[in-house]
C-alpha cells in the first residue's frame, strides 16, 4: 500500500468534517454604552478636583510569586481585543469564545439519562450518567472459549459485570455532538467510546473516533437496554465490535422517517489499538428500512406498548488482513498470519403492545494467509488453523405483561461451521435461554434472571452445560 492511498483517505476524511460542520451563526454585537455628558460626571471619592496637579506613579510590576495566571489571561484577552484586526476575524468569533453562562433553570435529571447541563444560549450541553451491573453466575461446567463472556472452569462467580461512566452532549452548536464512555473495571481497555458526530446535514452526517461498528443490531444496542442478561452467542461469535474509523450516515434518509444508512471505513486494529500494521482496513455498508416509521428500534422491550413497529437491517463488510480468528475480536492466529473475511448480517426487530422480537442472521467466510511462525515459546510445533468460516442465527422474543413490570422472554441460537468450500475452525453449537425480568424503572433500574442450556457439536441435544445468571442494573 502506497502513501498515496493514505493521503487520499486523510483528504476525504478532512473534507467530510469541514463540509458537515455547521457554520457558527453571527451574533449581534453588544450595544455601545452611551457617553455621559461631562457636566453630569461625578468625581469619584478620593480623586483630586480640577486645578490640582497630579503626579502619576505607575504601579509596580508583579513578582513571580504575586502573578495570577488567570489574571494574566484576562489581561491578555483585553489587549488582544484592542489589536486592530476586527475586520479580519469571522463574525461571531469573539462571542463564541467568550463565557457561556449556564442556565440554572435548565439543569435537570432524568433516570437513565443522568444529569443534563445546558448553557443559556443552547450552544453547549453536557450529560453525565453512571451505569453499573452486578452479576451472579452459576455454571454446571466449562462453557465456551477462554475469551468468551464467561470464563472457563468457573462454577460460582459474583462480580461487577460493567461499571460505565458516560459523558456526552454537544459543543459550539447542537450539531456538533460528542460522547466519551469509560469502564474503570477494564484495566487494559478503560476507554470504550470516544467520538464526534457532525449532524448538520440530515442525509450526510459524519462520525469519527472509536465506536461500535454498525455490523449487527444487537451489538449496537447498549448492554443496558437488553431484554436478557446479555447478548446472544451468535453476537459473541460474529460481531465486529469496536474500532477506530470514520463513516457517513443518516438517521432519517430523505426525511421520510423510513430509511437509515451507514457507509464507513475503520482501521481494523480493534479497541484502543491505534497502531497501523499495514494499510488494510475494514469497509462496511449498512441499510435499514422501517416500513411503519421511526421508533426506538435500538432498545429491546416494548415499554411504550406501541402500535406495530418494524425495523429491518442488512450489513455487508469486508475485513482485509484480519489478524484474529473472529476478525476484530478473539485469539490471534497462532502462526502470525491473517485472513481476508467477508461478513453479511441481516436483522430485524418488531414491537407491538408489549410484545417484542428480534432476530439476526450472520455469515462469515474468508481465506487464510498463513504466517511464518512454526513453534510456540516452548518449542512445540504450531498447527496452522483454518479460517473461522460459518453462519449463525438467533431468534428472541418477550412479552411485557399488561399493567405490570414483569416480562418473560426466550431465545434460541444456532452456530454452524461452513466447510463445504474450504476447511473451517468453527464448531457447531446450539443454545436455548429463558428469562424473567422485573423493571423497577424500565431499563435504568431492573433485575433480570435467565437460565441457558448449551450444546456443542459432539453432544447435540444431550446433557450439555447449564448456565444460570442473575443481574441487577442501576443507571443514574
Amino acid at each position: 500500500m502506497t502513501h498515496v492511498r493514505l493521503n487520499r483517505f486523510a483528504f476525504v476524511a478532512l473534507t467530510f468534517l469541514i463540509w458537515a460542520s455547521p457554520a457558527f451563526a453571527q451574533q449581534e454585537a453588544t450595544a455601545p454604552v452611551e457617553d455621559v455628558p461631562e457636566e453630569q460626571q461625578e468625581t469619584p471619592e478620593g480623586e483630586p478636583s480640577e486645578g490640582t496637579e497630579v503626579i502619576e506613579v505607575p504601579p509596580p510590576e508583579p513578582t513571580a510569586s504575586e502573578s495570577d495566571p488567570s489574571q494574566e489571561t484576562d489581561q491578555e484577552a483585553k489587549v488582544e481585543s484592542r489589536v486592530p484586526g476586527e475586520q479580519l476575524r469571522p463574525g461571531g468569533d469573539d462571542e463564541m469564545m467568550a463565557d457561556h453562562p449556564v442556565d440554572r433553570g435548565d439543569i435537570k435529571f432524568r433516570p437513565g439519562k443522568g444529569v443534563e447541563i445546558n448553557s443559556a444560549d443552547d450552544k453547549f450541553q453536557l450529560r453525565i450518567r453512571v451505569r453499573v451491573q452486578f452479576l451472579w453466575t452459576i455454571l454446571s461446567g466449562e462453557v465456551g472459549p477462554a475469551d468468551a463472556d464467561e470464563p472457563d472452569e468457573v462454577t460460582n462467580n459474583f462480580r461487577i459485570r460493567r461499571a460505565r461512566f458516560i459523558f456526552q452532549g454537544h459543543a459550539f452548536g447542537k450539531h456538533n455532538q460528542y460522547k466519551l464512555e469509560i469502564d474503570p473495571l477494564r484495566a487494559d481497555n478503560v476507554v470504550l467510546d470516544y467520538y464526534l458526530d457532525f449532524t448538520k446535514k440530515r442525509d450526510v452526517q459524519v462520525r469519527i473516533g472509536q465506536y461500535k461498528i454498525s455490523s449487527n443490531r444487537q451489538r449496537v444496542i447498549s448492554s443496558g437496554n437488553l431484554q436478557m442478561v446479555d447478548r446472544s452467542r451468535v453476537n459473541a461469535e460474529f460481531s465486529l465490535d469496536r474500532d477506530i474509523g470514520i463513516d457517513i450516515r443518516s438517521r432519517d434518509f430523505l426525511g421520510k422517517d423510513k430509511m437509515r444508512y451507514v457507509l464507513g471505513i475503520t482501521s481494523g486494529t480493534g479497541l484502543n489499538n491505534p497502531q497501523f500494521k499495514d494499510f488494510a482496513m475494514v469497509y462496511l455498508v449498512r441499510f435499514e428500512y422501517l416500513p411503519f416509521g421511526i421508533f426506538r428500534d435500538y432498545s429491546e422491550v416494548d415499554f411504550a406498548r406501541t402500535k406495530p413497529r418494524l425495523s429491518i437491517g442488512s450489513t455487508y463488510s469486508f475485513f482485509q488482513n484480519a489478524d484474529r480468528a473472529r476478525g476484530m475480536v478473539g485469539a490471534p492466529f497462532a502462526d502470525g498470519g491473517t485472513a481476508d473475511y467477508h461478513f453479511l448480517f441481516v436483522d430485524a426487530i418488531f414491537k407491538a403492545r408489549g410484545f417484542s422480537a428480534i432476530s439476526e442472521f450472520a455469515y462469515r467466510t474468508g481465506k487464510r494467509q498463513f504466517g511464518d511462525i512454526t513453534e510456540d515459546d516452548e518449542g512445540n510445533p504450531i498447527e496452522p488453523t483454518a479460517a473461522r468460516n460459518g453462519l449463525g442465527w438467533m431468534l428472541q422474543a418477550g412479552y411485557l405483561l399488561p399493567r405490570t413490570r414483569f416480562e418473560f422472554a426466550a431465545r434460541g441460537s444456532m452456530i454452524f461451521g461452513s466447510s463445504k468450500r474450504a476447511p473451517t475452525s468453527l464448531n457447531d453449537s446450539y443454545g436455548g435461554t429463558f428469562s424473567l425480568s422485573y423493571y423497577f424503572a424500565r431499563h435504568p433500574f431492573k433485575i433480570q434472571a435467565d437460565v441457558s442450556q448449551i450444546w456443542n457439536e459432539q453432544e447435540r441435544f444431550g446433557q450439555g452445560e447449564t448456565v444460570f445468571r442473575l443481574q441487577l442494573q442501576a443507571s443514574i
